[in-house]
């Protein structure tokens, strides 16, 4: 009879210990999980800032350049932060949808904002940091670039 009990320990020692692996692993997969979720949450918040702020830059050039009686000169640098929870952005102008898109690269994280001007759009784009809103006289319309 005491061979039976000795293995009984091994046995109970060996399943307690893979239960505890087990709940251990499931435990960490849940909480990387639940970070990543925070994560993009919080870079979606803030493209959301940065989204509004461009876009009030856009309507601010917009009414500078309605305002002009003729050949209108307008340009507008704004600092923002050249990476959002540590990835990289891109702001995007959409002329045919009027829209201003920030992406974010890894992970990633997509906001669009709404944008209404009387000066047209041009498709253009920028990364994070120092960008620039001018009025292209060339093209008549209003673009984003890297400042």
């Amino acid at each position: 009879m005491p061979r039976n009990r000795a293995v009984s320990t091994t046995l109970s020692y060996t399943l307690s210990l893979a239960i505890a692996s087990i709940l251990v692993s499931g435990l960490l997969i849940a909480g990387g999980n639940f970070v990543e979720s925070r994560q993009e949450q919080v870079i979606r918040d803030e493209l959301e800032v940065i989204g509004q702020q461009v876009a009030s830059d856009i309507a601010r050039i917009d009414r500078l350049v309605v305002a002009a009686d003729s050949d209108p000169t307008a340009r507008l640098n704004h600092t923002f932060p050249a990476r959002v929870s540590g990835t990289g952005y891109r702001v995007s102008v959409d002329s045919t949808a009027d829209e201003l898109t920030l992406e974010s690269t890894s992970p990633e994280v997509s906001v669009t904002v709404s944008l209404t001007t009387r000066t047209d759009l041009g498709d253009s784009t920028a990364g994070g940091g120092v960008i620039t809103v001018f009025y292209d006289e060339s093209s008549e319309q209003l673009e984003v670039r890297d400042g």
